[in-house]
């Protein structure tokens, strides 16, 4: 039997002296199922109607199983949806605003302002481009050394091995969310676990961004260095901006409320509210405010060449410059590991979480002079807890907004990611590996609960890499 919803019709006896306005419901063994405006039902064989109300009959149970077979279509393509590896296509993030990069000249809130803008909507190429023209002509002679000086090998492979892990989770996207491991059991509504929501918001975006900022023919050493450093890295932007964008978004505060305390001649102190911290009992017993004290940070500015940089990267630079350059050239052409230039470790797949350790080639195991980790450059918390004072003015690198981690959009249950920084990039690159060879039962799996088993039986290796992409 089939049914029909709509408005009532009007049938009519085979002798013409009848007729009722009713609903056909379908047909049942050459009977009508009609409802009344009563809402009673009753059946009339089809033979005790009259022509028009028989062909009425035939035109409606036409109707109901083109109905019938598009509600049957639609379940089908609803179900395909659910069963999806990923949503099809898959979703693309909207392109990033256009990119404006700093002047020379600018006032320094001017300068600073603009650079926290462009990196918040996913344009990290203007932390290259704040330089002064002659430090960026530095960074892409050091660039174009090292392209000559590392090994191939220990790039290529690490990368394409990354590149096939993002390309599983971003295509398989709704099978890893729809992990029962994932699910939040203790809400009241479909809700993921920290974990999940990690994979979401961080793992996901992630592997969306490697895919998008790796690609084969774009990134190779041979490629970087005959196009340019500065000039492969603008190109590399246009395609990672609407990616970086949302990200960013997560783990940095809006805005960046500094205000100039001091600029003349070549040097500006620009400041903003810190952290509030809580009022001792002894502070507060003597008139202070219990409900804590608020905590300027400050940073030292100078000019060069028009453009606003750190005081300790104005003053150390050429210095760093010299030892980077000293290093790579200690190396044989197209001989220099990975690991010599990043620094990290190579880490096993884990059963437990565990994390990335420094490494020396970055200042780890030497006095640091602010310019042997280049986390500074990135604005990272760790190089902002020096300037984190009521009085201090240390400058050991941009203000946090610059890309800095930051928990102050963060969900309660999400995981906070680490720093990124070079010896974080180089235990990922050295680790991937072992993490790729792995993966091989995800990608075979054809459904969802085979996708699941699998994924079961990795659950340890999983959890070291989420623990090498965020913080203990």
């Amino acid at each position: 039997m089939t049914c029909r919803t709509g408005q009532a019709d009007t049938w009519t006896s085979l002798s013409g002296e009848k007729s009722v306005e009713a609903k056909m419901l379908g047909m049942w063994e050459d009977q009508v199922v009609l409802v009344l405006s009563s809402g009673r039902r009753v059946n009339v064989p089809l033979n005790s109607l009259n022509a028009n109300s028989r062909l009425q009959a035939d035109r409606i149970l036409t109707q109901l199983k083109k109905d019938r077979n598009a509600l049957a279509e639609e379940l089908r393509r609803g179900a395909a949806v659910q069963a999806a590896p990923a949503p099809d296509p898959i979703p693309s993030p909207p392109a990033a605003p256009q990119y404006q990069p700093p002047t020379a000249n600018l006032a320094a809130d001017q300068a600073i302002d603009r650079i926290a803008r462009q990196i918040s909507e996913g344009h990290f190429v203007v932390i290259y481009d704040a330089l002064p023209p002659e430090y960026r002509q530095q960074i892409d002679a050091l660039a174009s050394l090292t392209t000559t000086k590392l090994d191939p090998t220990t790039i290529n492979e690490p990368l394409n091995q990354l590149r096939r892990i993002a390309d599983l989770v971003v295509t398989r996207q709704n099978w890893i969310l729809s992990h029962p491991r994932l699910q939040d059991s203790a809400a009241e509504s479909d809700e993921l676990t920290a974990t999940g929501e990690t994979i979401r918001n961080l793992a996901l975006p992630v592997a969306g961004l490697v895919r998008a900022a790796i690609p084969v023919d774009e990134v190779s050493l041979e490629k970087i260095r005959e196009t340019g450093f500065g000039i492969w890295l603008h190109q590399r932007d246009a395609a990672i901006a609407p990616y970086l964008a949302p990200i960013v978004s997560q783990y940095t505060e809006p805005g960046s409320n500094w205000s100039v305390v001091l600029e003349e001649n070549s040097t500006a102190i620009l400041e903003k509210p810190g952290p509030v911290r809580e009022q001792s009992s002894m502070s507060s017993n003597f008139g202070g405010n219990a409900s804590g004290v608020s905590n300027a940070i400050r940073i030292e500015l100078k000019k060069v060449d028009g453009f606003w940089i750190p005081a300790a990267l104005a003053e150390g630079f050429d210095e760093w410059v010299q030892q980077q350059t000293a290093a790579l050239e200690s190396h044989e052409d197209g001989a220099m590991p990975m690991s010599d230039w990043l620094g990290g470790e190579y880490v096993t797949a884990p059963t437990a979480p565990v994390a990335a350790v420094a490494n020396d080639r970055f200042g780890s195991g030497r006095e640091n002079n602010g310019f042997d980790d280049p986390s500074m450059y990135s604005g990272s918390d760790e190089s902002m807890e020096m300037m984190e004072s009521s009085d201090g003015m240390e400058s050991s690198g941009y203000p946090s907004e610059y890309g800095g981690a930051s928990s102050a959009n963060v969900a309660p249950k999400m995981i906070e990611p680490s720093t990124l920084t070079p010896q974080l990039i180089g235990t990922i690159l050295q680790s991937i590996g072992a993490y790729g060879a792995m993966i091989s039962p995800l990608e075979s799996a054809n459904d969802d609960a085979s996708f699941h088993q699998a994924a079961d039986q990795l659950i340890g290796p999983i959890e070291g890499v989420l623990s090498i992409m965020t913080p203990r």
